[in-house]
């Protein structure tokens, strides 16, 4: 029986990895010179691209810098989706495993935390942030809600905390140690910021209190 099934052909293939070189080129770029530093030449040059391609992708350089962005921010939604939807997984499991993730490379690579932080810090851009991102901001936090009343037995309340004020803050808290990583390189771990995070749910749920040599 014929395989009907729409499949890319190699001329497609070729031009998402085309769009996908300009990108990353992009995310790069803002990551080391910030918005006033990219410009389209920068992006051609870095990409090895002519600017023509560029052009034929991208009308302009605000369209290109915000799909840059949509680009770190997809990567940063699928993998939060795909580790709290694994129902396999133990809760406590998949909360740690959510953890690792968002503060482990390739998530939490310098270059996409510069391009979160540049979209968060400059007033002009944080309203594109906001269009973009609120609606799934608010989804990532529920679902974080989720997993942990799983873990809570469906007790509202932790410790006199409700769930959602304690989801909304360890999403702060992980925020904020991807900035810590690129405001103090070096002075950080991944695995101290990941112990940093179980330490605070451990005040809510024993399930995530460290055991010597563990």
């Amino acid at each position: 029986m014929e395989d009907k099934r729409i499949r890319p052909n190699k001329r497609d293939k070729q031009k998402l990895k085309t769009r996908l070189k300009l990108l990353h080129s992009t995310v790069d770029l803002i990551a080391k010179e910030g918005f006033d530093g990219v410009t389209m030449s920068k992006v051609t040059r870095k990409a090895n691209l002519s600017r023509g391609m560029c052009n034929y992708h991208f009308e302009t350089k605000e369209q290109l810098m915000i799909e840059a962005f949509r680009l770190v921010y997809n990567e940063h939604e699928t993998t939060w989706r795909g580790i709290l939807g694994d129902l396999g997984l133990h809760p406590v499991e998949r909360m740690k495993k959510l953890i690792t993730a968002l503060l482990s490379p390739p998530i939490a690579e310098n270059n996409k935390l510069a391009v979160w932080l540049a979209y968060w810090g400059v007033s002009s851009t944080r309203q594109i942030y906001f269009d973009i991102c609120e609606e799934i901001d608010r989804e990532y936090e529920n679902a974080i809600e989720d997993v942990l009343r799983e873990i809570s037995g469906g007790d509202e309340r932790v410790n006199g905390m409700a769930l959602h004020t304690i989801a909304v803050c360890l999403t702060g808290i992980i925020d904020g140690l991807g900035i810590q990583f690129i405001i103090s390189p070096g002075q950080l771990t991944p695995e101290d910021a990941i112990s940093s995070c179980r330490a605070y749910l451990s005040s809510f749920f024993h399930e995530f209190k460290e055991q010597p040599n563990t």
